[in-house]
């Protein structure tokens, strides 16, 4: 089969490689759409840890090509693939807190992932979808169910004033999850006008270019500030804009040597809750109910669908203006 392996910092290609096969426990997926995520850049850009050589991809979904005995999957069935393989029984699962599992393995990250034509996954991995799902939101699901686990941080009970900073698949999402969660004033911050007048049309009650007018002055007071950029910048901004007692709900992914400062004296006054949000722990489930319910507007954001050969040039570039998601249909 062909696949996008990375074999070094910044080394990356379409390779003829051996299709997986299905053994006790896992089955093989045919690869029908996955996404490309910042993550990968940093992966690829050595700022992020992975293994390699390794098969990109952690965003994706597909049909069940091939299944072991007693599987309780059949051949054909249409899933989405949480990424996020742990052990289930250290101190950390037990409690839920799943991200910390000290055996967490990625697929795409520490194992073959889906930018492929085939993946094989443990069935503990796999989550049905309903069967006329368009093919591409597949690709939507697992950073929606990142995005669900920061609303989940945040407790919205409706009616609270929310900022989103970051314009990007994440940012997005999450103007819908917080319009869905009942927030009375939903507004986005980011420098691209495209992408400002997309959160217009899908729930963001008012947007800001903080390149041309002053954050500060025009976002004030807000209850929850989700920083989805992964800049210091935006993270050092939020602290400016949301309320004394608010909570500031951090999504986005920096390069791993990025620092920011903070203020002792003003977190303790303004009594800021800082909350990370790591991974997806146990909402894969509800992320691919909530993209078969047709309740979120997915088309709008895919930017551009490519195959395998043309994963390279997006990595080597960022983002052309106005894309928010690009997706791979191997």
């Amino acid at each position: 089969m062909k696949a996008v392996v990375l074999t070094a910092v910044d080394q990356i290609g379409v390779a003829e490689v051996e299709k997986p096969r299905a053994t006790a426990g896992k089955s093989v997926v045919k690869i029908l759409a996955c996404g490309i995520c910042g993550t990968d850049r940093h992966i690829y850009k050595g700022e992020y840890p992975g293994d390699k050589p390794v098969i990109l991809g952690h965003e994706f979904g597909g049909v069940i090509e091939e299944v072991a005995p007693g599987s309780k999957f059949k051949v054909g069935d249409l899933v989405s693939v949480d990424p996020n393989i742990v052990c289930g029984t250290c101190t950390d699962c037990l409690a839920h807190r799943t991200a910390f599992c000290p055996s967490l393995t990625a697929l795409g990250v520490n194992i073959n992932g889906g930018i492929a034509e085939y993946v094989v996954t443990p069935d503990t991995q796999i989550y049905l979808v309903r069967p006329d799902l368009n093919p591409l939101h597949l690709a939507f699901i697992e950073p929606l169910a990142c995005s669900i686990r920061g609303l989940d941080l945040a407790d919205l009970k409706g009616g609270e004033k929310v900022a989103v900073l970051g314009g990007g698949v994440m940012g997005l999402l999450v103007v819908q999850l917080a319009k869905l969660a009942g927030a009375s004033e939903v507004v986005l911050v980011t420098r691209q006008k495209y992408r400002r007048e997309v959160a217009l049309k899908i729930g963001a009650t008012r947007v800001v270019d903080p390149i041309n007018e002053t954050v500060a002055d025009l976002v004030k007071g807000m209850d929850v500030t989700f920083e989805c950029a992964g800049a210091v910048e935006t993270f050092e901004q939020s602290q400016q804009i949301t309320r004394r007692g608010g909570s500031i709900i951090v999504l986005g992914l920096t390069a791993s040597d990025a620092k920011v400062s903070i203020k002792p004296f003003d977190l303790v006054v303004n009594e800021h809750r800082i909350q990370g949000s790591f991974l997806n722990p146990l909402t894969q489930s509800r992320a691919a109910e909530l993209v078969g319910s047709g309740k979120l507007q997915l088309d709008i954001l895919i930017s551009k669908v490519v195959d395998l050969d043309g994963v390279k040039a997006i990595l080597d570039a960022p983002p052309a203006e106005g894309d928010i998601k690009y997706i791979v249909r191997p």
